[in-house]
């Protein structure tokens, strides 16, 4: 897992990499549970602490990551995908959503 972030935050521009190294984490597993489904349960892995309302970067192939989207922001609390607008086909893309490029 940390070789796969390590290679996705090569594709961010320098200012949005050395926004959001320091809030990476330890890679974790977490089950996540597909509400949209029959409640299926993938795993997951939990990477990086976005210090906003419990809210955590995660990867996951099942779920929102079978549609194309496996990097998404989860909560800490929850055992939920969420919403596939808090999914993203990269990294990147989901740093920028987050506001990581608004300074870049």
């Amino acid at each position: 897992m940390r070789e796969l972030i390590r290679r996705e935050l090569e594709a961010c521009a320098s200012g949005v990499r050395e926004a959001f190294t320091p809030l990476l984490t330890e890679p974790t597993s977490k089950t996540l549970e597909w509400e949209y489904g029959q409640l299926e349960q993938f795993p997951s892995w939990v990477f990086a602490n976005l210090g906003e309302r419990d809210v955590y970067a995660a990867y996951c192939v099942g779920g929102h990551g079978a549609l194309g989207s496996p990097w998404g922001l989860v909560f800490g609390h929850n055992e939920n995908f969420g919403m596939d607008c808090g999914w993203y086909p990269s990294l990147q893309e989901l740093l920028l959503d987050w506001g990581f490029g608004s300074n870049v």
